[in-house]
């Protein structure tokens, strides 16, 4: 972001000395000419989408927001109050608490709380309170062969979540129901969303093979 901004303040100011120098021009011939930084000193995944291509998983990318529909209340899964409090199945449509953010393995919620297990209830519960992630706020998003939208999600306790009813959501399934709308712990997912830069693919490609990615696929937009 800090890199993103400098070039932008970089940009602006070029134009303006640009303009200033213009002034009282009347050529009806001269033209501006400008190129654009962006793939060239920034990475921006919109200029080059193939530059993810090799990241497995990438469709779980840090930043990535996403939403999870439960298909046995047919209803949103929600952090209540943006955060702060539990999790529920029971919003008819999809807005910012109702979008959780990728860190990893962890989901972060509008308030900037982590979700997790209830670690002072019965170990069950799902609860977006926590301000700093650890083991209980560790989650593994598992996706359905045959039906790549459809997920269930895998608390650190071993069991799934399950929307058991809309105002009760519960890390306590064995998922062993298929993936039918009748099993309470499938969710369909929706991605909104996502961060394409250099943070990305360094996680995505990790520390060693990212500058190579960056050299080959980068190398034609300069």
């Amino acid at each position: 972001m800090l890199v993103s901004s400098t070039m932008h303040l970089l940009s602006m100011c070029v134009l303006s000395l640009v303009l200033s120098c213009c002034q009282g021009r009347e050529d009806p011939n001269f033209r501006i000419r400008a190129v654009n930084l962006g793939g060239w000193l920034v990475t921006e995944g919109w200029i080059k989408p193939s530059l993810f291509d090799g990241i497995v998983n990438k469709d779980f990318l840090d930043g990535t927001a996403l939403q999870f529909k439960s298909v046995t209340t047919g209803k949103y899964l929600s952090a209540e109050q943006g955060g702060g409090s539990i999790i529920v199945a029971n919003r008819t449509t999809a807005s910012g608490w109702e979008t959780f953010r990728v860190m990893e393995a962890i989901l972060w919620v509008f308030g900037k709380q982590f979700i997790g297990v209830d670690t002072d209830g019965n170990g069950i519960g799902i609860v977006a309170i926590s301000k700093a992630p650890g083991h209980s706020e560790t989650f593994e998003i598992l996706r359905n062969s045959d039906d790549k939208n459809r997920v269930r999600i895998k608390a650190p306790n071993g069991y799934y979540l399950q929307a058991k009813t809309e105002e009760v959501v519960t890390a306590d399934s064995q998922g062993n129901k298929g993936w039918g709308d009748d099993d309470p712990s499938v969710f369909v997912m929706k991605m909104t969303g996502r961060l394409e830069g250099e943070f990305q693919v360094t996680n995505g490609y990790g520390p060693e093979n990212a500058p190579q990615v960056m050299r080959v696929c980068a190398a034609p937009l300069r």
